[in-house]
């Protein structure tokens, strides 16, 4: 970061929150060492619970996201800053945006994936053009079934809504392109299971206040 700013180029960082460092790196100090460095956005991404060495206990609890969700909107407001929750913000964005709907993955091997957390496919890229990897069957589901929940604070089928992965992938035929460690859909939607179970109480609750603050100001859409 020093020797970008010493070079006046435009950079931002991206930072991972657990439950473990979610206190730290969405404090204000934290926001004050990054824009001090020269920073002029930060894109906060809400730790997956993706492959077998993945951490339950990583997962955020619905308190700590909650806290995650307040503080950014609240330094927006007053730091010289663009942040941007990843996981939080899907209002801005109409919800899930992976699937090809405004981005998708390919991985080293050339498997065309709907998101880089989410390593299932039907195809290769060196065995099809785009166009026709954006019509294999798992991206086509994702087509269909886009939004994944109208409230915009649980938008992944995975981590807020895994009977929707769970299916799409059982239905789609789409394998595991995981290939250190594959991984079975049941293994990874039952590992978030509890969490969108947990969380969905905290995020119809901070939904339902966002809907009516925006209702207050005539900008709700």
């Amino acid at each position: 970061m020093a020797l970008l700013k010493s070079h006046k180029l435009p950079f931002g960082i991206s930072t991972c929150y657990t439950s473990k460092n979610y206190n730290d790196i969405c404090s204000e100090a934290f926001y004050d060492m990054i824009i001090e460095a020269g920073a002029l956005f930060v894109w906060f991404f809400h730790y997956m619970p993706v492959g077998s060495g993945a951490v339950p206990e990583l997962l955020p609890t619905p308190e700590q996201r909650a806290e995650v969700y307040h503080r950014i909107r609240n330094f927006r407001q007053s730091k010289p800053i663009f942040a941007m929750d990843f996981q939080n913000d899907g209002q801005y964005v109409g919800g899930c945006i992976a699937g090809g709907r405004r981005y998708m993955h390919i991985n080293a091997r050339g498997d065309v994936e709907p998101c880089v957390f989410i390593h299932y496919s039907n195809c290769n890229i060196r065995n099809c053009t785009l166009l026709e990897a954006l019509k294999s069957p798992i991206f086509m589901a994702y087509h269909r079934q886009q939004p994944f929940n109208e409230n915009m604070l649980q938008p992944c089928p995975m981590l807020e809504n895994p009977e929707k992965l769970r299916t799409i992938v059982k239905e789609t035929g789409a394998v595991s392109t995981d290939y250190e460690s594959p991984e079975d859909v049941d293994t990874l939607c039952d590992r978030t299971t509890p969490y969108a179970k947990n969380w969905q109480p905290t995020a119809d609750a901070l939904w339902k206040a966002q809907c009516e603050t925006c209702a207050h100001h005539n900008d709700c859409k």
